[in-house]
């Protein structure tokens, strides 16, 4: 064991490989560098189809991260990467002494090199500290294993709405209104607590295990209390392009809301549609549609959308920000509104109710005028 890398020992640990297949690829191994060809011993199980490249690089990843070459981070065991990003990496992993199991987000040691970066870092964990709601992510701990940050969060199996949205084509709108008012439930905690997340998208409305929708990804969210710094450079967009509000696009920092606001509409939009709100070959026409405010019906690719939710996502997301509903306690209260055609069901089923009720009294009373 001690001549393989730590690599294979965790193929061989985790039982993705036999000590039959592995001193097979090694006999190859010693054969093949006879003759003058160098190869690994992982390229040597890759050809022979015992592991993916894959599962290599993801062994790779979880080697090179763990103390001691093992599977070990602190308190947690890694058990595999479920995800990375231009910040970092999220891992699988299960708390040792807790037996719980866990995401945990590691960052890159290049980002947090930087100050500002390392201090949005930080400002994401104590955004979703100050957060306790069923419709937010839970953070668990956080801190610092050698020189690689790290905070360890709820694990949401999943889909994201994203994939959920994809592998439907497109919602109901029962369904998708019902997504869209949980999450417009969380970000109103969040408003409540100073928080606007400023990147509210289908990929990070993640379900948990009994599939409630969970909004995750806090690492743009703008503080706005005295306690935290302002990191967003003037100039400088946040945000994903297909959700940007327009005064998202020119970096400004006078964001409210009414961003999130914008983006939960857009959000809205693509569940009911399968589609974003805007499509371009390029960031600036899609910014310039966006700016524009000439968005399609969602009718036109679901002709099912009542007349009703095609005006709360116009107003949504109206491009003057004032237009738009200005708290997302009134979207909540625009969802639970009943729709024309339930307030005339009610209407007529109270008049009917109190139409029969009054016949039959008019009866009862003749009825008792025959009884001698």
């Amino acid at each position: 064991m001690n001549d393989i890398s730590p690599v294979i020992k965790l193929a061989l640990e985790r039982r993705l490989i036999t000590e039959n297949q592995l001193e097979q690829c090694k006999e190859i191994l010693r054969k093949s560098k006879k003759i003058g060809f160098d190869a690994t011993l992982e390229e040597v199980i890759v050809k022979q189809e015992f592991l993916l490249e894959e599962q290599i690089e993801e062994l790779r990843h979880i080697s090179q991260l763990a103390t001691g070459g093992g599977t070990h981070f602190g308190p947690y065991r890694l058990d595999r990467l479920i995800g990375e990003g231009g910040m970092g990496k999220v891992y699988e992993a299960t708390h040792e002494f807790m037996g719980r199991s866990v995401a945990i987000k590691v960052i890159n040691q290049q980002y947090t090199s930087d100050k500002t970066n390392a201090l949005r870092f930080f400002q994401e964990i104590r955004a979703l500290i100050k957060l306790d709601h069923p419709n937010v992510v839970t953070i668990y701990d956080a801190g610092r294993v050698l020189r690689n940050y790290f905070y360890a969060m709820e694990l949401l199996p999943g889909p994201s709405l994203k994939d959920y949205v994809d592998s439907r084509k497109m919602l109901s709108e029962r369904e998708a209104l019902s997504i869209i008012r949980s999450i417009a439930k969380a970000l109103g905690h969040a408003h409540a607590n100073n928080l606007v997340h400023r990147d509210v998208k289908p990929e990070n409305i993640i379900f948990d295990r009994n599939r409630v929708p969970k909004l995750t990804d806090f690492g743009v969210a703008m503080h706005h209390d005295k306690h935290h710094l302002t990191l967003t450079k003037e100039g400088v967009m946040v945000g994903s392009l297909h959700y940007t509000p327009p005064e998202q696009v020119d970096g400004t920092r006078d964001i409210d809301c009414r961003a999130d606001i914008y983006s939960l509409g857009a959000t809205l939009f693509y569940a009911l549609t399968g589609r974003t709100v805007c499509s371009g070959n390029s960031p600036q026409e899609l910014l310039t549609k966006h700016l524009s405010g000439l968005m399609p019906s969602p009718r036109k690719f679901n002709p099912r959308v009542s007349k009703r939710t095609v005006k709360l996502i116009k107003k949504m997301m109206a491009v003057n920000r004032d237009k738009r509903f200005q708290t997302i306690d009134a979207v909540i209260a625009a969802i639970n509104r009943p729709s024309l055609a339930n307030r005339m069901r009610l209407i007529v089923t109270v008049t009917l109710g109190a139409v029969i009720f009054l016949l039959l009294g008019i009866l009862l009373q003749r009825l008792t005028l025959l009884v001698p």
